[in-house]
């Protein structure tokens, strides 16, 4: 299994900074944050990030842009814009030749939103970004949301494969965030029912009040969690999506020993 963390824990520094920090921390992996590589102040070009990955023979995935995106969205300029930018983030993986890209189902704007016409622009707009992944030859993993969350309509396996089933999807490749399900049944629950569709991993910790916390500071079991990962045949990144405080790189480090104890 490979170790990774996604370059949002330095987001106020370079991107390329970023990639050298969590190499030097002991990474395998990085999950390049579309929205990062894209900053005016602080991004970097596809083949400066190629390069500094190449440098510390870092594997990478990508995560889709998420500043002001909503692939869902009742507005249809901002669901076609959200549409493009995500486009382009299947192009910055295929040319990074990243094992991945995490890509966000849309939200509804107000619980008071209509289903049908809301489930409608979900399934037109990951219809759109499914095919074109697979036209690139990037493996795109959908990623569950958040649980608690009236606007979500994608929150775990049953919401996901109905997704993929709507899309009329060859591929049913998931990312599972354990933290946006907030409790260890429903965590086991999803490992047993999609099992081999499970392509990445992020991994941290949550109580019902808070998500994304560090490893053992939330009620989630991690061991039981890793464990039944492992007997489920799961091979892929496991990437740290953990709040490091002042983005302080020894926390991050003592994070990722944790991660290392919790599959060994």
């Amino acid at each position: 299994m490979l170790f990774g963390a996604t370059t949002m824990t330095f987001f106020r520094r370079p991107i390329t900074e970023a990639v050298e920090i969590l190499a030097e921390c002991g990474f395998d992996c990085v999950e390049i944050w579309a929205d990062h590589a894209w900053d005016e102040r602080s991004g970097a070009s596809a083949a400066e990030l190629k390069a500094v990955l190449a440098k510390h023979n870092l594997q990478s995935t990508v995560h889709c842009p998420i500043i002001g995106i909503n692939t869902a969205s009742l507005n249809r300029g901002i669901r076609e814009e959200s549409i493009r930018q995500t486009h382009l983030a299947v192009d910055l993986a295929k040319e990074l030749g990243s094992k991945l890209i995490v890509i966000h189902p849309g939200s509804k704007f107000s619980r008071l939103e209509g289903d049908e016409v809301h489930w409608a622009n979900q399934v037109d707009s990951m219809q759109k970004i499914l095919g074109y992944a697979q036209e690139q030859g990037v493996r795109a993993a959908v990623e569950n949301m958040d649980s608690d969350k009236e606007i979500v309509s994608v929150k775990n396996w049953a919401d996901l494969d109905r997704l993929f089933a709507d899309c009329s999807s060859r591929e049913k490749w998931v990312t599972l965030d354990i933290t946006h399900l907030k409790d260890t049944a429903a965590v086991l629950s999803f490992i047993e029912q999609a099992g081999p569709h499970i392509a990445h991993l992020h991994l941290s910790d949550a109580t019902e009040q808070k998500m994304h916390l560090g490893l053992a500071q939330g009620t989630l079991d991690l061991k039981q969690i890793a464990s039944t990962l492992r007997r489920a045949g799961y091979q892929g990144v496991c990437s740290l999506e953990c709040f490091v405080p002042n983005s302080d790189e020894q926390i991050l480090k003592e994070e990722l020993a944790k991660a290392k104890a919790l599959f060994s």
